[in-house]
């Protein structure tokens, strides 16, 4: 019998034995439901303007892809700083933002 422990104690559901899903499966649904919530607010981006649009949208997909909410939004941070940063628009980029950001890079470059 596998050890409680380790998450592969199988489990009686209905009389079928299961094994424990793996994590990333158990949080497949919870990142889905947190994309669906979103998808409300990607109707509300000013879609002329791409510094605005594509950082909601690598925020979107690197959720599902990194299946983490934390590193979509972190990737949503550094993209939009960036995307800021190359347009010329340094006044939208404030400075709690690029602290942010910076904090993020710094994050991502030591792992």
């Amino acid at each position: 019998m596998p050890d409680a422990r380790s998450g592969a104690t199988p489990v009686s559901w209905a009389g079928i034995r299961r094994a424990t899903p793996p994590a990333r499966a158990a949080t497949a649904p919870a990142l889905l439901f947190v994309a669906c919530l979103m998808a409300r607010g990607l109707a509300e981006l000013d879609w002329e303007d791409a510094s605005e649009y594509a950082p909601a949208m690598v925020t979107a997909l690197t959720m599902p892809l990194t299946f983490s909410i934390a590193n979509g939004i972190a990737f949503g941070f550094i993209t939009y700083t960036a995307a800021k940063l190359l347009s010329g628009r340094f006044s939208e980029a404030r400075p709690s933002l690029l602290f942010l950001s910076l904090l993020f890079l710094v994050k991502y470059a030591v792992s």
